[in-house]
């Protein structure tokens, strides 16, 4: 259970006050306003009656809905946005509902929504990371999986002197240091409001199973673009690819949520998929539940985490 002191932690941010402000100040005005004027609130015009329910009955719903309290604060913002522009272009006319929603697109501008703000074990990777820490490495010849050269190695380093004098330079933050054996890997880009939502949950879960064998991770597809194109992931904002989530043992993916359904290759070696996958997979990447018991169940993570290793 999340307490207070880290939902103030993530949630008091200039953006979310500030919206909540802007979205909702003229609701609660206009209703204050209407309120006075009658002794009951069901004395209330019909559709303003209607309006107001409708508002409130999202609201529940999405409060069930959301997986973190990022994706409910941000959803509710934007329906007390929705609702005032609506409420402002029937009473008032077109030119208040357009100065309303220019400064809406302001606003949004300059405080735009923040990614997650409170404790994580997350860990940010790079290409190189990924592949030298999370993926298999490919076996060069000549070369020890454990080192890299020297011309490669970026930060400082340690000089070891063996017994006939010789120098040997070797990386100093990470000499021998062993791969974890089983790695979360989430695939986001930073202009997908799914993604920032989804963090989250991610930072939950790996405060809740990080330990020696399991470890978590994400890669900016946009800044890797080559991560996204070998795992076959779309950076198109209109795709619904984002966020991938990668379960990786030993180097190699093992599973992956959304769970999609996996392609055949024709006599050529490229993959074919049939109308009735591909409209399967566009549903699976839109409607998989992005909580966090669909990670723990889909990965395992309670009995990876009891593994001995």
């Amino acid at each position: 259970m999340t307490d207070l002191k880290e939902l103030k932690q993530r949630l008091l941010h200039r953006y979310y006050v500030l919206h909540a402000i802007y979205g909702f100040s003229y609701v609660f005005t206009h209703l204050y306003n209407q309120l006075s004027n009658v002794t009951h609130f069901s004395e209330l015009n019909e559709g303003d009656l209607k309006a107001y329910y409708f508002l409130a009955g999202l609201s529940v719903w999405k409060g069930f809905m959301a997986s973190t309290a990022e994706e409910l604060a941000s959803v509710l913002l934007l329906y007390g946005k929705v609702f005032t522009c609506l409420v402002l272009y029937w009473e008032y006319g077109f030119w208040k509902f357009v100065l309303y929603s220019i400064g809406w697109g302001v606003l949004s501008t300059f405080f735009p929504q923040p990614w997650y703000q409170g404790p994580t074990k997350i860990i940010e990777l790079s290409e190189n990371m990924l592949r030298e820490k999370v993926l298999k490495p490919k076996k060069n010849k000549g070369k020890s999986p454990a080192y890299s050269d020297v011309d490669d190695i970026k930060g400082p380093r340690i000089i070891e002197l063996k017994s006939d004098d010789e120098e040997v330079e070797v990386e100093a933050a990470d000499r021998v240091t062993p791969t974890s054996k089983y790695w979360v890997v989430m695939l986001y880009a930073n202009w997908s409001v799914s993604c920032l939502n989804f963090e989250g949950v991610l930072a939950k879960l790996s405060l809740d199973y990080d330990c020696k064998h399991i470890k978590f991770g994400k890669i900016d597809i946009d800044v890797f673009p080559d991560v996204a194109q070998e795992f076959g992931i779309s950076r198109d904002p209109a795709s619904f690819d984002l966020p991938t989530l990668l379960l990786i043992q030993n180097g190699v993916e093992q599973k992956r949520l959304p769970e999609l359904t996996v392609t055949k290759e024709d006599a050529d070696g490229k993959p074919t998929t049939s109308k009735t996958n591909a409209a399967k997979n566009a549903i699976t990447r839109l409607g998989w539940s992005k909580k966090a018991p669909t990670v723990i169940d889909t990965f395992k993570l309670n009995r990876l985490r009891d593994e001995k290793v």
